[in-house]
């Protein structure tokens, strides 16, 4: 007779995060992305949503996840907090997708070398609000703005994409323990490999 020792906890493939968990959370982040931008005036925290997205979902659904936001973003920021219509703008507005979709990958390399799951976590933040930083310093002396790039500013939104990863790993142990009913296993920041 075979016997199993239940104290020990294996993940098999039953105890991975199904296809619909998966979606669903990167729902919820594309909803947490629109909600930031109405209620920040569009100052969506896009690094702190690329590592949450990096770290529990394949990296082609977190880049079109992080497509989704982006592009929400613009609309909601053209639309509804009616930024100029211009080129410069425009270009702008893809320069932060564009840096926002490297700052996913970045996190997504990141997270997969090997160490605590909080210290990827932490370290891949770090990475990816410098890359984003650095691209869009590069477009800012292309198309103008290097006045926004003072320490303070940068500072300030290096503390919002903080408080927003922190506020992400809460939700998403949230999600995971009020809709396990519902979804099964999902995806799981503090476990991220």
């Amino acid at each position: 007779m075979i016997t199993h020792d239940r104290s020990m906890k294996v993940l098999d493939a039953t105890e991975q995060p199904s296809a619909v968990s998966n979606l669903a959370w990167a729902i919820i982040l594309t909803l947490a992305g629109v909600g930031g931008s109405l209620v920040i005036s569009c100052v969506t925290p896009f690094v702190a949503l690329a590592v949450a997205l990096a770290g529990t979902v394949r990296l082609r659904v977190a880049l079109r996840a992080m497509s989704a936001i982006w592009l929400t973003n613009q609309f909601i920021g053209f639309v509804f907090f009616h930024f100029p219509r211009t080129t410069n703008n425009a270009l702008w507005g893809l320069a932060i997708g564009a840096a926002a979709l490297l700052a996913t990958a970045a996190a997504s390399i990141v997270i997969k070398r090997a160490g605590p799951t909080l210290f990827r976590l932490g370290f891949a933040l770090l990475i990816s609000y410098s890359i984003y930083q650095m691209m869009l310093l590069a477009t800012a002396l292309v198309l103008g703005g290097l006045e926004t790039f003072s320490p303070h500013v940068i500072a300030q939104l290096g503390l919002i994409n903080l408080v927003w990863f922190a506020g992400l790993i809460a939700l998403n142990e949230l999600v995971a323990i009020l809709c396990k009913t519902w979804l099964g296993v999902t995806p799981r920041l503090l476990q991220a490999s």
